[in-house]
């Protein structure tokens, strides 16, 4: 386990407890109330006892013993109501607050430079927290929120009960009559033992919690993989045909129960540590009541206390025994749950390296917009390996562009750059001969729409997965589907573009083919009408005539604009007046389908040769 300073405890958990006050300013003031509630339930009673028995002592006027008996319970009574009230909004905010703070979470994922997307160790990291939650009792931001009130609660108890300590320790001067040594030291062997039972049992707790850390984190792999398993091997459709057909169920049920006897494992021990710890501080309040009971005890019978003050200072000893054990068991978690808060906002904190850039773009309505790649290289972070090296080539405004290859080529590497997904490792990359890092990135990103191989249809209405927004236009968005060659599947659907797709949440959702998937894609593509149209090979799952046909029906919608299609398959990219074979990583051949078969000895010409018998009809 990582080390958690001193320092580093109040840091981060300071960070903690302003972003709840930014979140909701009256959390932190409300959290405070109900802690002084706490309090004043806790001594309430006591102060009001010792005064009644005190005025009984000396037979006191009745209706001041009345008034003291009413004071007893119409007070407590009172605190109870508030406190209640008080409770009521706690809950309530409070069960917003991790959500909001998944929200943070969410928030930033989808901010983040791309090639985090794409990066284990992020996507790790983002898992960890999920998982801290399920191990930790809802371990990091979410435990400080809850943790906050007990804190503060216990700590204004123990400032009560440490006066009324002190006031123990100034009365008990006169415990020797004629010997102030005596009543001295004795006071200073009272403090020392007490001392010296805070500081073992506070030893010892802070080793258990650092043993039950451990078992925290040696659980988050376990419950990560086997919820893997159960959401994606027991709850998904495409892989229960596999399951079945190949009589899996056995080994996934052998595999299963090991992870849950190994997480119940852990988690025994957990729980064993727990009580231990629970056992230690138990025992720290027995031993502060013992030696704190019999000082009293000593001192009433040497008529150095009244019967209200015995009342009182037994009590106060009996928060502070109790509320100090509970101070120190909730210490202890709250060090532990600093490595969770700060694993939180180092999440939060990762930097975006992408430089912004500040130029707009220019506004053009003929589309003529030059781009460049100059000897651009590209290694992917991490890694050594050049999957792109000293790649150049221009871009003819207005006309198509295939870019074709073996897998692993380079090919998609080539969009991801094209659409500043990354940044080059080495060159530049240009549009009408400025360096695509100073424009604007979001205006950059709207000179594209691109479909990819692995394009998401949400699992809402069809005319927001066209528009990809919820307010849009509608006639557009109709439009942009018929021209994808759904018309006739719209004009069937009874609520049109409000038609939910798939019934992930909506019970009346229609499920869709992969044929309409695709057209839905490029129907989106086609509604942000953007200079630049790109086809990322989502029609790999085809057959080559009908990927041939899908290829051939975008590019008479393209019109004038300047597209790009990859496809590793050669027949779909004919129509295409410019075709270039990228080969590990570097511009191999440029030219038409025409020109590039006729150079019989590059790799063009044994790509097509090797496909061709593919490419007929009835083959």
């Amino acid at each position: 386990m990582h080390k958690i300073t001193v320092k580093d405890f109040l840091k981060i958990n300071f960070r903690g407890l302003k972003l709840i006050y930014n979140r909701n300013k009256f959390s932190i003031p409300l959290s405070v109330f109900d802690a002084v509630l706490i309090s004043l339930s806790s001594y309430w009673n006591f102060w009001f006892l010792a005064r009644l028995l005190d005025h009984l002592a000396v037979n006191a006027d009745f209706s001041v013993i009345i008034k003291d008996a009413a004071l007893i319970i119409a007070g407590d009574f009172l605190i109870r109501i508030i406190k209640c009230i008080t409770d009521h909004f706690i809950f309530h905010d409070g069960s917003l607050f991790w959500e909001e703070c998944n929200i943070y979470l969410n928030e930033k994922l989808m901010n983040m430079d791309y090639e985090y997307m794409e990066s284990e160790k992020i996507q790790n990291q983002k898992r960890d927290i999920d998982e801290m939650v399920r191990t930790h009792d809802g371990g990091g931001m979410n435990f400080l929120y809850w943790r906050m009130t007990g804190v503060i609660a216990y700590s204004l108890n123990l400032i009560i009960a440490v006066v009324y300590m002190i006031q123990i320790i100034n009365k008990s001067r006169g415990l020797f009559t004629g010997s102030p040594v005596k009543s001295a030291l004795s006071s200073i062997l009272f403090i020392a033992v007490i001392i010296l039972l805070i500081v073992i049992t506070m030893k010892r707790v802070k080793q258990l919690k650092e043993k039950i850390f451990h078992e925290n984190e040696t659980l988050i792999p376990v419950y990560r993989e086997m919820h893997w398993y159960v959401f994606n091997c027991l709850e998904k459709e495409s892989y229960g045909k596999s399951i079945r057909l190949f009589h899996q169920q056995p080994l996934l049920e052998k595999h299963l129960k090991d992870l849950f006897s190994e997480g119940s494992c852990r988690s025994i021990r957990k729980g064993k540590l727990n009580e231990k710890m629970q056992r230690i501080t138990g025992f720290l309040q027995a031993g502060l009541l013992s030696i704190i009971y019999l000082y009293l005890g000593i001192m009433a019978i040497k008529g150095l206390l009244s019967v209200g003050n015995v009342v009182l200072y037994a009590g106060s000893i009996s928060i502070f025994a109790n509320y100090f054990s509970e101070w120190v068991y909730v210490l202890a978690e709250l060090t532990t749950n600093t490595a969770y808060v700060k694993a939180y906002f180092d999440f939060l904190d990762i930097p975006n390296k992408k430089y912004e850039g500040s130029l707009p773009v220019e506004k053009r309505d003929d589309d003529r917009f030059e781009l460049e790649f100059r000897n651009v290289s590209f290694k992917y972070p991490g890694t050594e390996e050049y999957v792109l090296k000293n790649f150049s080539i221009h871009f003819r405004i207005g006309e198509r562009l295939a870019v074709v290859g073996r897998n692993g080529s380079g090919k998609t590497t080539f969009i991801k750059l094209l659409c500043r997904l990354y940044d080059p490792t080495e060159g530049e990359i240009l549009l009408n001969g400025i360096d695509i890092r100073k424009y604007d990135y979001q205006e950059y990103l709207s000179l594209f729409s691109v479909v990819f191989q692995d394009f998401k249809i949400l699992s809402m209405p069809l005319g927001e997965n066209v528009a990809a927004a919820s307010d849009y236009d509608k006639e557009k968005a109709a439009g942009a589907l018929m021209r994808a060659g759904m018309g006739d599947t719209l004009s069937k659907l009874e609520k049109g573009l409000d038609t939910v797709l798939y019934t992930d949440f909506d019970t009346e959702g229609i499920d869709i083919s992969g044929g309409e998937a695709q057209k839905i894609a490029i129907a989106r593509a086609l509604y942000h009408d953007s200079p630049f149209i790109i086809l990322d090979e989502p029609t790999a799952a085809l057959d080559p005539l009908a990927e041939y046909e899908v290829y051939s029906n975008f590019d008479a919608l393209v019109g004038t604009k300047t597209a790009v299609y990859i496809s590793h398959r050669l027949s779909s990219c004919q129509f295409c007046n410019d075709i270039i074979v990228i080969d590990h990583g570097q511009l191999i051949q440029r030219g038409s389908h025409e020109e590039l078969v006729k150079e019989k000895d590059k790799l063009y010409y044994q790509l097509w040769n090797t496909q061709a018998q593919y490419y007929h009809k009835g083959q």
